[in-house]
C-alpha cells in the first residue's frame, strides 16, 4: 500500500507510465491510421483513333480516369496538376505528358508508362497471355492487421518499457540517493518484501496503462486485435520484468538517479525508432538491423504482437523470449535487493 500511494503521488512517474504512452498512441495513431486507404492518382486520356484504350486503363483499377475532348485540354490539366499523367493516343502512337521535378511521383509515372505501353501493345497485337497472375491475400498473424494495429501494439511495448525501466530507476535510484535504502537495512523488513512490494505496484500500473491503451485504440482507431489473454498476460509479466532489468542495469552503472533517467530517456528514443515499434525492422538498412537485434524492446514488441494476433512467432521462440526476460528481471532484482537492502 505504501508503494502504491508513493507511486501515484509521483507525478513524473505517473506521466511516463500512464499518459506518455497514450500521447504516443494518439500522435502516431492519427498519423498512421489514415494511411491504409488508397487514393487513385488521376490519369487524363485523349484519344483520336478508332482503337479504344479506355477499357485497358480501367482494367488496372489503379487510376482515376478523366477523359478529354482535345489534346490542348489534356495538356492544360497536366500543367495545372489536375491529373498526374496525361496520355494521348491516336490509334498507333502514345504520347505521355507529366510535370517534371516531382520526385515522389516519378516512380509511379515511370511504372505507368511501361505498364500501359505493354498493355496497349498486347491488345493491338492480339498477344496471347502466357502467365496468369492470381492474388492470394495472406496475413502474418491471426488477423489482417492495419497500420493502426501495428502502431498500437508498438505503443503497448513502449508502455511496458516506461513502466519497467523508469519505475525501478525512480525507486532504487531516488531512494538510494536520499538514504532511504540504508534506513531499511536496520528495519525488520526483508529485502524480498521490499522488492516484491515495489515490483507488484509496477505490475499494477503496467496493467492499468495497457488497458487504457487497448480501450483508447479500440475507440479512436477501431483496432481489430485477436487477444490471446493467457499469452498476453504472460508477455506483460515477462516484459515488465525484462524492462525492470534494463532500468536496474542503468542504476548500477549510474549512481546519480538523474543521470540514469537521462540515459534511460536517450535509450528509449533510440529503441522507439530502431526496435520496430512504429514500422517494421525490414525498413531499416542492414547495419541498423544489427543494432535493432540488440535492443530488448524489439523482442517485447514481438511478444505483444504475437499475443494480439498481429504476427506469429514459433512457440519455442515465444517460450525462450519470455524465460529470458523474466530471468533477467528476477536475477537483477534479487542482486539489487541484496546489494542495497541486505544488512551487514
Amino acid at each position: 500500500m505504501a508503494f502504491a500511494k508513493e507511486a501515484f503521488r509521483n507525478k513524473i512517474e505517473v506521466f511516463f507510465t500512464l499518459f506518455f504512452p497514450l500521447l504516443f498512441l494518439i500522435l502516431f495513431g492519427f498519423f498512421f491510421s489514415g494511411s491504409d486507404g488508397f487514393n487513385k492518382p488521376g490519369l487524363g486520356l485523349f484519344q483520336s483513333g478508332e482503337f479504344d484504350i479506355k477499357p485497358i486503363i480501367e482494367e488496372t483499377g489503379a487510376w482515376y480516369l478523366v477523359m478529354f475532348d482535345s489534346e490542348e485540354g489534356l495538356q492544360a490539366a497536366v500543367e495545372k496538376g489536375e491529373v498526374l499523367l496525361g496520355v494521348s493516343f491516336d490509334g498507333k502512337n502514345m504520347k505521355y505528358s507529366y510535370q517534371e521535378g516531382d520526385l515522389s511521383q516519378r516512380s509511379t509515372i515511370t511504372m505507368a508508362q511501361s505498364s500501359l505501353t505493354a498493355a496497349v501493345e498486347k491488345r493491338l497485337n492480339n498477344a496471347r497471355s502466357i502467365i496468369t497472375l492470381e492474388k492470394v491475400p495472406e496475413t502474418a498473424g491471426r488477423v489482417t492487421a492495419t497500420n493502426a494495429d501495428y502502431t498500437m501494439s508498438g505503443v503497448i511495448a513502449i508502455s511496458l518499457l516506461s513502466a519497467g525501466m523508469f519505475s525501478v530507476i525512480s525507486v532504487f535510484g531516488r531512494y538510494r540517493k536520499r538514504g532511504v535504502l540504508k534506513r531499511f537495512k536496520i528495519t525488520p523488513v526483508k529485502p524480498l518484501t521490499f522488492v516484491f512490494g515495489s515490483t507488484l505496484t509496477r505490475f499494477m500500473v503496467s496493467f492499468i496503462s495497457i488497458l487504457l491503451i487497448l480501450v483508447a485504440s479500440t475507440v479512436l482507431f477501431k483496432t481489430t486485435f485477436d487477444v490471446n489473454w493467457p499469452l498476453f498476460i504472460i508477455s506483460i509479466i515477462s516484459s515488465t520484468l525484462g524492462m525492470m532489468a534494463l532500468g536496474l542495469f542503468l542504476t548500477l552503472i549510474f549512481k546519480n538517479p538523474e543521470t540514469a533517467d537521462t540515459a534511460a530517456s536517450i535509450l528509449m528514443v533510440i529503441m522507439i525508432f530502431l526496435a520496430g515499434i512504429y514500422f517494421p525492422i525490414a525498413f531499416l538498412p542492414n547495419y541498423l538491423r544489427v543494432v535493432s537485434s540488440m535492443l530488448p524492446v524489439k523482442y517485447v514488441a514481438e511478444l505483444i504482437r504475437h499475443s494480439l494476433g498481429i504476427e506469429v512467432i514459433p512457440l519455442i521462440n515465444f517460450i525462450i523470449l519470455n524465460v529470458a526476460l523474466s530471468l533477467s528481471g528476477i536475477l537483477l532484482l534479487y542482486f539489487t535487493g541484496r546489494r542495497y537492502l541486505k544488512a551487514v
